[in-house]
């Protein structure tokens, strides 16, 4: 599942997309160009609480969590600004 949502950063409009990441279970949230798919923002759903909230929940919640998350901590921003994977906790 992927979803797609724009971010103005430094007054630019940027097209990100939102997926779960590959795997048996949807542990690993990613945000990405929606243009390069260069890869921004990994958000984990680990440890216990996590990694139950990520079996429970619908993937558009999951997916919805992360954008919001990312963007509110900036993470989108700092991974645009210095070029670095940001990683962080779901």
């Amino acid at each position: 599942m992927i979803q797609s949502f724009e971010q103005s950063i430094g007054g630019k409009v940027l097209q990100l997309c939102a997926s779960l990441g590959q795997g048996p279970t949807p542990h690993r949230m990613i945000i990405s160009l929606a243009d390069s798919a260069k890869t921004l923002v990994i958000l984990d759903a680990s440890g216990f609480l996590g990694a139950i909230k990520a079996e429970i929940e619908e993937p558009e919640k999951l997916i919805a969590d992360a954008i919001s998350k990312a963007q509110s901590e900036g993470l989108i921003e700092a991974a645009i600004t210095t070029g670095t994977i940001q990683e962080a906790r779901l």
